[in-house]
């Protein structure tokens, strides 16, 4: 979930603060807290075709648990009916940590050449506090306690009867479809209501909610490659002797920073950002999404052929702000608490906001430089996370514990009890660690891809997939043929 999961396609503080930057969403750069996100389009969630399905509107309650709540709001969703037939599956695209558009449903994953395969209605919903779906009216920290993942899979499974009554469903199967925290959401919501959903595909769907994170930079280091990892080591070695010699100034300069470094947050704020080209590189790694900054191959030969790796590394990190809509390298904590704290959902950091909710709630999945397997920076803490949730949400003084043993003890974590899912994760997916590792029931699947990065089997196919990719969305219509054919 770098923007899960997901399950973050599991975007927080730099990582997620790059949802600032017109480049990043969410699931949706998800979860690049590196929010785990898939989608990573922002006009995504736009109209830009007159032939796109429109958006609709579904009136759900804002708590599924108070019954003297009675208050309700617009939950966005799109339809696309172009191969339905009456009595074939729906499709149930669910949304994750960023905003819901119309290419959901007609041809940005893989869900519409399955859809002409089994002539299936293609539906996809946008997650409460993200895009448009948007409880109360705004992100206040009094309205942001309707944000949960419980409240979010009461939202799917009370849209099933009113879409079903809509399009006529009733003799249809239901089958969800998610990645990254969508992916969670996906098995879970097969987990917690199998009466309304036949079969799941939970896609590098990191279940395992975790505080401390480390294992993320441990596997981003183990992809690239044990070469290209001891050159990004040695560069942030030599940065952070250079900033603990009280040499600044110098790197602000060297790293077009957009503000004076001066605090250790600050340093914990930039040192943050100078991770995330390489991460992001790594967690999108030729994934069919349009929106890759690059390889793996082609970022590490720059390193490793270059006699002066460091000028490397620094014009790398000035073409991946560029690429992301920036101009410098963030560095400033207090500007990054500033654009985070604003409750209007309409801010282009809207996303942002809500998915660091859900972390300094939920999940934690803080990736910090605590391993010594990895070759960033250990100015990126864990405590460094937890204040900016304090300063983020207030009051001040009051730490954000996110409910991780409930939703370990709640979902199952990786030992989800679920039946017909199919849980698929990549090899060099730094967010495969939180993964379901092992098949937790004779009625589930667990597939490993060798050498996918996160989600890849959502996006389209096309003639140069991975095996594995391949594989898995054999396994995908298999699973579905059985659902449809079989039942």
């Amino acid at each position: 979930m770098r923007y899960i999961l997901i399950i973050f396609s599991l975007l927080f503080f730099i990582g997620i603060i790059n949802g600032f930057r017109n480049h990043d969403s969410s699931l949706n750069k998800g979860l690049k807290h590196r929010v785990p996100g898939y989608e990573s389009n922002p006009s995504a969630s736009r109209r830009s075709n007159p032939n796109d399905p429109p958006a609709q509107w579904f009136t759900n309650r804002v708590d599924h648990y108070d019954p003297q709540n009675t208050n309700t709001f617009k939950q966005k969703f799109y339809v696309n009916d172009t191969y339905y037939t009456p009595g074939s599956p729906v499709f149930y695209i669910l949304g994750g940590e960023g905003p819901v558009g119309a290419s959901y449903v007609t041809g940005h994953f893989v869900f519409n050449q399955y859809a002409q395969k089994f002539n299936a209605l293609l539906v996809a919903i946008e997650h409460r506090f993200y895009g448009d779906s948007i409880p109360m009216g705004d992100l206040s920290l009094e309205n942001l306690k309707f944000l949960s993942t419980q409240q979010a899979l009461a939202d799917y499974a009370a849209f099933v009867p009113f879409l079903t009554q809509k399009y006529n469903t009733g003799s249809s199967k239901w089958i969800s479809f998610g990645g990254s925290y969508s992916g969670n959401l996906s098995g879970w919501l097969r987990l917690k209501y199998p009466q309304l959903i036949s079969a799941a595909i939970a896609t590098s769907a990191p279940v395992k909610a975790q505080l401390d994170f480390p294992e993320y930079f441990e596997v981003v280091s183990q992809s690239i490659g044990p070469t290209c990892s001891a050159i990004v080591a040695n560069i942030t070695q030599t940065v952070n002797v250079m900033l603990n010699n009280g040499q600044n100034e110098q790197v602000q300069q060297m790293f077009s920073a957009c503000d004076p470094i001066i605090t250790d947050l600050d340093i914990a704020t930039f040192m943050e950002s100078l991770s995330s080209g390489i991460t992001e590189t790594v967690q999108y790694n030729l994934d069919n999404n349009n929106y890759t900054f690059t390889n793996i191959t082609a970022m590490c030969s720059r390193f490793e052929q270059s006699s002066d790796p460091m000028k490397e590394f620094i014009d790398f990190n000035n073409e991946y702000n560029q690429f992301s809509g920036s101009q410098c390298t963030l560095s400033s904590y207090k500007k990054s608490v500033e654009y985070l704290q604003s409750s209007n959902y309409k801010s282009v950091n809207a996303s942002s906001r809500s998915w660091n909710w859900q972390c300094c709630t939920e999940y934690g999945y803080w990736q910090t430089g605590s391993s010594l397997n990895q070759p960033f920076s250990n100015a990126i803490t864990l405590e460094y996370f937890t204040q900016m949730c304090t300063d983020i949400f207030g009051p001040k003084g009051f730490i954000y514990q996110p409910a991780i043993q409930y939703i370990l003890n709640d979902y199952g974590g990786a030992n989800i009890q679920a039946t017909n899912v199919i849980y698929e994760r990549g090899t060099i997916d730094p967010w495969s660690v939180l993964s379901v590792q092992s098949q937790p029931n004779s009625e589930s699947q667990v597939f490993l891809i060798d050498g996918a990065a996160h989600c890849a089997p959502m996006y389209p196919s096309r003639a140069d997939d991975l095996p594995g990719v391949i594989e898995a969305r054999e396994m995908e219509i298999s699973l579905i043929s059985s659902i449809v054919f079989n039942n």
